[in-house]
């Protein structure tokens, strides 16, 4: 039986609609629940939310960078080359995110006298990002096996056209999807900077939080403000991945 799209959307937005009224109307709080109070300082909330996306997007460009350098070094026939991308990428796999933004910030930014905190923010995540992008495009280029660079070798293929008509489209079709999941990963975790004093969403909800009193109104904001980033984010990379394969 042919499945009826919009009518099982619409019911499933029913149910999570029911669900939030359930929550809504089950909280033992309710009486005391002055989320207007944090609207009240529309200026600081909006100067955090336009931080929030700009160093997601500017932490996502300089990583997707990064991640390509490494993995260049990662494929060096150089072994130095190698070991340092692949120790840098264990370490950083091994490490949690806050932890090294903060030991980035104290033990890097500030000995070098980089005192902006949004700069060292931006710095530190990137660097931690870096071997994420590394991974990516070390999965999209393993998904071309060596039978297709003999094959463009044969035909005669210049550089342009090998990256033209066969490389390039099925890299696309393979490092975009993770590529997403970075960019929703930074995003979220664009937070953790509010522990080294970035004005960000999390560290401006917090500040009006602590003049207003509003705990758990702090926490409903933040839970509606962050995915109204994420999701047409996330949407519009599924949507652009569409674009540029038919495109290619």
């Amino acid at each position: 039986m042919k499945s009826n799209k919009p009518l099982n959307v619409g019911l499933a937005l029913l149910f999570y609609t029911a669900l939030v009224a359930f929550i809504v109307f089950a909280y033992p709080g309710r009486s005391n629940f002055r989320i207007e109070a944090i609207f009240g300082y529309s200026n600081i909330l909006i100067k955090g939310y336009v931080n929030t996306i700009v160093i997601s997007i500017i932490v996502l460009f300089l990583s997707i960078i990064f991640g390509f350098v490494l993995y260049l070094l990662s494929e060096s026939k150089f072994l130095v080359f190698k070991y340092i991308s692949n120790i840098f990428s264990e370490v950083i796999f091994g490490t949690p995110t806050l932890v090294f933004l903060i030991v980035t910030y104290y033990f890097i930014a500030v000995p070098l006298d980089l005192r902006n905190r949004f700069l060292a923010g931006i710095v530190g995540f990137t660097l931690f990002m870096g071997p994420y992008m590394r991974n990516a495009f070390m999965g999209a280029m393993k998904s071309i096996d060596d039978t297709q660079y003999q094959a463009m070798k044969v035909l005669g293929f210049t550089n342009y056209q090998k990256y033209r008509y066969i490389i390039l489209p099925q890299l696309v079709k393979v490092i975009v999807p993770p590529m997403i999941g970075n960019l929703a990963i930074i995003i979220k975790g664009s937070s953790l900077l509010n522990f080294i004093g970035v004005e960000e969403l999390y560290n401006q909800i917090t500040t009006i939080q602590s003049r207003t009193y509003a705990v758990v109104e702090k926490y409903l904001m933040m839970f509606l403000l962050y995915l109204s980033i994420t999701l047409p984010l996330i949407f519009l990379a599924k949507y652009f991945e569409k674009k540029v394969a038919s495109w290619i």
